[in-house]
């Protein structure tokens, strides 16, 4: 879990970095250090700003890609490359620091062309990992619950799930009725059609989840899912429709986004964003220890047989006193060395070292996850590439795309909770578990 946290803080430092980097001291800055070597044309110089936020997110982007293969296929932690991912902190900070700066010595055109389609494409990547863990999260919160219900028979645990479930359903409700406010004026008609077509949605999986067929196939299927995913895909469409460009009634178009001025709007989505970052970094690398604990015991199937302490009648400590005797035997007459004997007392003692049998969670996927958080840092910090002066929004990226990336996001997040929901039914003779 320590190292764990120190990769989040690192992703933390960085992005506190990146975020400086928009302010007007920030921007005075890189116009300093880079000697006149970043020159860009633009209103108020804040395309400096944006593109020194790609520079610092791709240089924890490309730190992540690094030690993610140098880490690859290492199964446990006495692994030789092991210590890579667990320790050396200093050279690893060090080395943070060098691509940060060499960044800076990058032309502009790569990062144009990066943070157009690469930090994009990764942000995107991201939010679908995001709605993926969503959906688990949601299943395993709600059964949980039911479960520790079901089990202790205390009201805290049926308390607990339904005011969550009245509280994302207020959440809902209260984003879909701010949407129509703000966003869905007169001439407006495609952010009318996103807010209907997604409030539809959500009434939709929601009735679908109480349906008595659904009901039959997985009971403890019900409106405390149904709700979470209907409020994170309407957080979907509120960013997206806070993030698109304004419209400009001199040319005789409608306003449909009257927060592109308000910081506090965009502070606001910005923040809620980086919420839902964090959560998704946590709970993700939770759920690859748990899954990659799996695939290792299911892997070594003698190991498993052998050592499998939670089966038949000599379970638990009975079952380690069998192999520590029997490994005592074999050390005392000559089939085995000595080491073998001290490497399990290392196993089994107070040594803090919990991943010598295995690893809790596969390292090149962590920093998989990582990497592309870093790019929607990215996206998040610059509002999708979107740099606005007083009287007009410059667009470096694809603030349009950006807005479909979300709404699209969203309609996935329905369509894949719907999936899990008239899967069973759809396909019965398949383990759904």
């Amino acid at each position: 879990m320590g190292t764990r946290l120190n990769y989040a803080g690192m992703l933390l430092l960085n992005s506190s970095i990146a975020y400086a980097m928009t302010t007007s001291w920030g921007i005075d800055l890189v116009k300093r250090i880079s000697w006149g070597f970043i020159s860009l044309k633009c209103p108020e110089g804040l395309c400096y700003g944006t593109l020194a936020v790609h520079r610092m997110c791709f240089s924890l982007s490309l730190w992540h890609i690094i030690l993610g293969l140098l880490t690859m296929g290492v199964v446990d932690s006495r692994h030789p490359r092991a210590k890579l991912q667990n320790g050396f902190w200093l050279p690893k900070f060090v080395g943070w620091l060098l691509l940060a700066a060499l960044s800076f010595a990058i032309p502009n055109g790569f990062f144009e062309f990066y943070s157009r389609y690469v930090a994009m494409a990764g942000a995107a990547v991201f939010l679908l990992i995001q709605l993926v863990l969503l959906v688990d999260f949601a299943y395993n919160l709600a059964e949980g619950c039911i479960d520790r219900w079901e089990e202790t028979e205390r009201p805290l645990w049926r308390n607990l799930l339904v005011s969550g479930t009245i509280g994302v359903y207020v959440a809902f409700v209260g984003m879909t009725v701010v949407d129509y406010v703000f966003f869905a004026a007169e001439g407006c008609g495609r952010n009318q059609f996103f807010i209907t077509a997604n409030m539809l949605a959500c009434i939709g999986v929601s009735a679908i989840s109480v349906h008595p067929r659904v009901q039959e196939a997985n009971l403890k299927s019900g409106l405390a899912q149904a709700g979470m995913v209907s409020a994170y895909a309407t957080y979907l469409v509120t960013s997206a429709l806070a993030g698109s460009p304004p419209g400009k009634p001199e040319n005789g178009e409608p306003v449909c986004n009257p927060w592109a001025g308000m910081a506090g709007a965009r502070a606001t989505m910005a923040v809620v964003g980086a919420f839902f970052t964090i959560g998704a970094i946590c709970y993700s690398t939770t759920n690859a220890a748990v899954k990659g604990n799996m695939l290792i015991r299911s892997n070594s199937e003698y190991e498993a047989l052998a050592g499998d302490e939670s089966s038949g009648p000599m379970a638990g400590e009975s079952n380690a006193q069998l192999r520590e005797n029997a490994l005592r035997e074999a050390v005392a007459s000559g089939a085995l060395p000595l080491s073998a004997l001290n490497d399990y007392e290392g196993d089994t003692g107070s040594d803090s070292d919990d991943e010598k049998s295995g690893v809790q969670y596969n390292y090149t996927y962590f920093h998989v996850i990582f990497c592309l958080a870093a790019m929607y840092v990215a996206m998040l910090l610059t509002n999708w590439n979107s740099i606005s002066s007083e009287d007009r929004v410059i667009i470096i990226g694809r603030s349009h795309t950006a807005v479909w990336v979300k709404i699209v996001t969203s309609w996935l997040c329905i369509l894949m909770y719907s999936w899990s929901m008239v899967a069973p039914i759809v396909l019965p003779d398949r383990e759904w578990s």
